[in-house]
């Protein structure tokens, strides 16, 4: 039967988390990319050539200009592209007279140089890039020319090979060899493109220098090789740079330092026929993070420069202070007379292109043809990819822009002239300008099928288990949930998974994936409603005796945290609301047990001393205490740039710890004394409760495993953020993975032998025991006398006492949420370490006071093992709470890509997987702790009373009690059994028990399955909302990973109960069949 509930659970969150997977590929949907690729024919001026340009060719182009589409002009010049990773456009500015310049300012001053010595063959502009800024989608976007989507940049932790039509695949095919040198994301998406390739791992975001220097080492030797056209080389220093110290560090004026020699030296090594484009592919914000779409972000810096050439002005049409970053795939495809990308929908800027005259053609019949060219191509993809995606676009808008490129196709017949020419480019590039703003518009193609199915198949789910479960004792579960039913269950859904993906094209559905989801879904939402159907008699009677508005005030708190999602301003502030909502949930569990213990008469018989030795008093101290440490964690929120009063914790220099400026340690010495202070109160607890006496493995690895990970936990907060200088790296990587092989031994321990009792074996019904100085004799017949009257100690002499057996079930799960708080700890950073301790204490106060009022209320085993509605929604609120006082925010551009080289920095484990989990552990560490430790609840009303038996009495109401009545005797007449007992009375009701704790977990999953389907719904609701992807899409993507990750937690937390209970049941029988012999 345990297994059961276990697997009810796994099929329970598959349900929940397909209904969420298939919301998103409908309202995520990826563009639709093109197979189709661009050619044309590369005119020449060698006699010798295929097709040679001459006057009479001329003539014949300008006869009919529309038919030149498939033609090429000649080369212009090699390339040489120097991609600076996150090179924002203020970096290469130039401010004079600046006495005191910030560390990134002035420090390129060669492009300063060569802007004034030649004007006319430099340019600098601004390169606007589109979000998401993450340097795999700027890559594809500076290749392909066209708009990346959304939730392509999930992707960024592997690369795919791009096989949609771009600019390297065009120039290898026109024969140009092409040189690479860099980021080895370049050999992920074009692998075998380059002649030759020196490509470096670019994801240990704490090496500034080796991918820079392997660079600068083979970058002289191919300056002076001569068998290239295209040189790539891409530089990581100043991303990381950025990622490690912020924009305001002495380090990027080190590396920009650096730069700007790197560029000095390619301009003296170049030729004159080479065209030099130094670009950054995204910028940075003031934390010196990217992903998102500020203006921090997107704004990054292009320097073009040729020695020989001067480059085409303003006359040309192209704009002379931006450039968008899709408008750099036709400008290389001009220079280099290669055929323009399939679905590129960038403009040629002909400000960055060498002015060489091309023979027989005049210059404004050059840039027409190129403009005409570029035109064509993008009218060609754009109404071929409308064609194949009908109700994509709008249908008048459509019908108008179709209207305007016809009249564009008989005007271009009549440019004569440079006058012509530019009226005719201007009302050109206003079309162009406005397809691409209808691509960006309407891009993102919503799936109305699939996102009603994924809402329908996200609710249908939590709707039975609130009909099954919620209105089910434990007692039920083992009639409505039987073993075989499940098994066949499973095959029913194996069945209908295997059926939906052989013939989902029947069904008219786009992928395999939706005809699983489809049929799985139906096939289990019938057989919950055959199971709710037959035990409807069971589920009405429990429903009914549920008061219609008990818990009013719970109900409130839960609906605000859910209604967050339904307006753009309260997900902005949504760590604030948590934050008010939370401390108002542990306010009514303190005044729900205030007023039913604390009867307290202030005219007549109140007195101060007893008040103040009084439990009431406590508990509103330890309530005012929680509540403090809510506040406090309003210095570790991250702010959002919607909220223009945040600093965004901006790094201002000195940022690491240093022993000879104090000051700057002050929060990492904080984390560590928090970190010392939660481990060592850890440890007293459960040496207090007799789990850490004997040497049982986990008793051992309890002891003193959390000493050594908390050394190694502190040294690696210092010593990772510190400002001193030649700390190896593989020492600070040595102290993480020896906290995550800590963790390993923790789960290996646990699944082998779990338990941390003691059991100490029974005195010997025949020792005698005297002191030094007393006779012999007379203890002898002492001891006689009592064997002969048998005397109830010596029978009780028999019974073997079991250290730690009170709190059997806590205690392990206590010490197994040590270890994996020290993982998350190490992963975060030093303040975010401190928002984690704090929430722990925060659950501490909630399980404490939760506990004396689930005594106080309960009438039996069955109503004590279950939670209050109000312990369950507060503790759901301080698990997602847990993620801002962690310092996360909902953005793309605060993800903290750190967490995935933490101990993994010097080389080893370079899977992407582990680097995804660690990210993943990193920002959702809030609900993963707290749902792995959601047992908790359960246990701690046991454990509490058990340690500290006098809360009985205290708790006891209706007048005075006998002093002489024990303290069992007292527990079993108020919830009707022996509540001293501890832990233990939960293996004597297992059955309600481990009922109880799968109800428990399915009413986790009912809460956040219900907070991810009204985060749907909202998208669904603003799908064209301003905002929408600027806020609404990235809260639907973190309470997707949230719920992905949160219903496997609950998962574990619920297995660990289980093996914990068998440990017991072992423990239990191997006493009794000792007792036996």
């Amino acid at each position: 039967m345990n297994l059961t509930y276990l697997f009810v659970l796994i099929w329970l969150a598959f349900l929940i988390s397909s209904g969420v997977l298939l919301f998103s590929r409908g309202f995520l949907l990826a563009r639709v990319s093109k197979t189709e690729t661009s050619t044309c024919r590369r005119l020449s001026t060698n006699p010798n050539a295929e097709y040679v340009l001459t006057d009479e060719v001329v003539n014949e182009i300008f006869k009919d200009v529309n038919a030149s589409s498939n033609l090429c002009l000649p080369q212009k010049s090699k390339v040489i592209v120097l991609v600076v990773d996150a090179l924002k456009y203020e970096f290469g500015l130039y401010r004079e007279n600046a006495t005191d310049p910030l560390p990134y300012e002035n420090k390129l001053v060669v492009l300063q140089e060569l802007l004034q010595q030649s004007p006319d063959h430099a340019r600098l502009m601004r390169f606007r890039a589109d979000p998401p800024t993450t340097t795999l989608q700027r890559l594809k976007g500076l290749t392909t020319g066209s708009l990346p989507t959304f939730i392509d940049i999930g992707s960024n932790f592997a690369s795919p090979e791009i096989n949609e039509d771009n600019i390297i695949d065009q120039i290898v095919k026109s024969d140009l060899p092409v040189v690479f040198l860099g980021d080895s994301t370049w050999t992920d998406l074009y692998p075998r493109r380059f002649k030759r390739s020196y490509s470096y791992p670019s994801f240990d975001i704490f090496d500034l220098d080796s991918v820079d220097n392997e660079i600068l080492k083979n970058l002289p030797k191919e300056l002076e090789s001569d068998d290239w056209q295209v040189l790539v080389a891409h530089f990581l220093g100043v991303d990381h740079c950025g990622h490690k110290h912020g924009p305001m560090h002495e380090e990027m004026s080190r590396k920009l330092g650096e730069m700007n020699e790197v560029i000095r030296s390619v301009v003296a090594a170049m030729d004159n026929d080479t065209t030099l484009l130094v670009m950054g592919d995204h910028g940075m914000t003031a934390s010196g993070d990217h992903g998102g779409d500020t203006d921090d972000e997107t704004n990054a810096l292009l320097f073009a420069y040729s020695k020989q050439h001067r480059f085409y002005g303003n006359d040309s049409g192209s704009d002379s202070e931006m450039l968008q970053q899709i408008d750099l795939v036709p400008t290389l495809a001009t220079i280099l007379g290669v055929p323009i990308p399939y679905s590129n929908l960038g403009l040629v800027n002909f400000n960055i292109v060498p002015d060489l005259r091309v023979p027989h053609l005049k210059k404004f019949q050059t840039l027409l043809l190129h403009s005409w060219q570029n035109a064509q191509q993008i009218y060609r993809y754009f109404f071929q990819y409308a064609l194949e995606n009908k109700r994509t676009f709008n249908v008048e808008q459509m019908d108008h822009l179709e209207t305007e490129f016809i009249l564009l196709t008989h005007r271009v017949q009549t440019v004569y002239n440079e006058v012509a020419f530019k009226s005719f480019v201007r009302d050109l590039n206003t079309n162009l300008r406005d397809i691409l703003g209808t691509c960006r518009e309407i891009w993102v193609r919503f799936d109305p099928t699939q996102m009603s199915q994924g809402l329908l198949f996200t609710f249908l789910p939590l709707f039975f288990i609130f009909l099954v479960v919620n209105n089910s004792r434990p007692a039920d579960f083992p009639h409505i949930f039987k073993a075989k039913e499940v098994f066949y269950v499973y095959l029913i859904n194996l069945a209908a998974g295997v059926f939906g993906y052989r013939y989902f094209k029947t069904f008219s559905f786009k992928t395999e994936e939706q005809g699983v989801i489809f049929f799985t879904a139906i096939s289990s939402a019938v057989i919950l409603a055959f199971h709710t159907l037959r035990h409807w008699t069971n589920i009405a009677t429990n429903w009914s005796a549920v008061k219609r508005f008990g818990h009013m005030p719970t109900r409130l708190l839960l609906f605000g945290s859910m209604a967050v999602f339904f307006s753009n301003s309260f997900v902005i502030q949504e760590a604030k609301i948590l934050s008010y909502l939370l401390a108002a949930a542990i306010l009514l569990l303190s005044h729900e047990l205030l007023r039913l213990s604390a009867r307290l008469d202030f005219r007549t018989k109140f007195k101060a001393s007893q008040f103040l030795r009084s439990t009431a008093l406590r508990l509103i101290l330890a309530s005012v205490l929680a509540i403090c440490l809510i506040r406090f964690t309003y210095t570790l929120f991250r702010c959002r740039e919607e909220q223009g009063n945040c600093s965004d914790f901006v790094n201002t220099g000195g940022a690491g710890f240093s022993l000879k400026k104090p000051g700057t340690g002050k929060t990492y010495i904080l984390a560590v004394v928090v970190l010392v202070v939660y481990t060592t109160l850890t440890r007293l607890y459960l040496r207090s409760c007799g789990n850490l006496t004997g040497n049982l493995p986990n008793v051992l690895l309890a002891r003193y495993g959390p000493t050594v990970a908390s050394i190694c936990a502190g040294g690696h907060i210092l010593l990772a953020n510190s400002s001193i200088k030649n700390i190896q790296r593989t020492h600070i990587d040595a102290m993480a993975l020896v906290i995550y092989g800590l963790l390993l031994v923790q789960i290996i321990v646990v699944s082998w032998a779990p338990l941390m009792t003691f059991v100490l074996p029974p005195r010997s019904s025949h020792t005698v025991t005297i002191n030094g100085n007393e006779s012999i004799v007379p203890e002898i017949f002492r001891k006689m006398k009592r064997m002969y009257e048998g005397d109830d100690d010596e029978r009780r002499s028999q019974i073997p006492v079991v250290y730690g057996l009170a709190t059997v079930y806590s205690s392990i799960v206590i010490a197994f949420g040590v270890f994996l708080a020290l993982v998350m700890i190490v992963l975060l950073e030093p303040r975010a370490s401190i928002g984690l301790v704090v929430c722990v204490a925060v659950g501490a106060i909630l399980l404490s006071v939760h506990s004396i009022l689930r005594y106080r209320t309960a009438t039996s085993f069955e109503s004590c093992v279950q939670p209050t509605f109000t312990a369950l929604v507060g503790w759901f609120l301080l698990a997602h709470f847990c993620f801002f006082a962690t310092s996360h925010q909902m953005t793309l551009s605060q993800i903290e890509w750190r967490a995935a080289f933490v101990g993994r920095t010097t080389g080893i484990g370079q899977s992407n997987i582990v680097s995804g989990a660690l990210v993943i552990l990193n920002t959702f560490c809030g609900p993963i702790f707290f749902f792995c430790m959601y047992s908790l609840l359960s246990t701690e009303t046991f454990s509490l009373f058990a340690l500290f038996p006098n809360l009985i009495r205290s708790c006891r109401s209706g007048g005075k009690v006998d002093a002489s009545t024990s303290m069992s005797d007292l527990a079993t007449e108020v919830v009707g059994f022996d509540m001293t007992r501890g832990e233990l009375s939960l293996y004597e009701y297992e059955d309600v028990f481990l009922g109880a704790g799968f109800k428990l977990a399915t009413q986790f999953f009912m809460l956040q399955g219900l907070k991810i389907f009204c985060a749907m719904l909202a998208c669904t609701i603003h799908c064209r909302h301003l905002m929408v992807w600027k806020i609404f899409a990235p809260r639907f993507i973190y309470e997707a990973l949230a719920t992905f990750v949160s219903l496997p937690a609950l998962i574990v937390g619920y297995l660990l109960v289980l093996r914990i209970h068998r440990g017991v049941d072992t423990l239990i029988k191997r006493i009794n069949k000792a007792k036996v012999h």
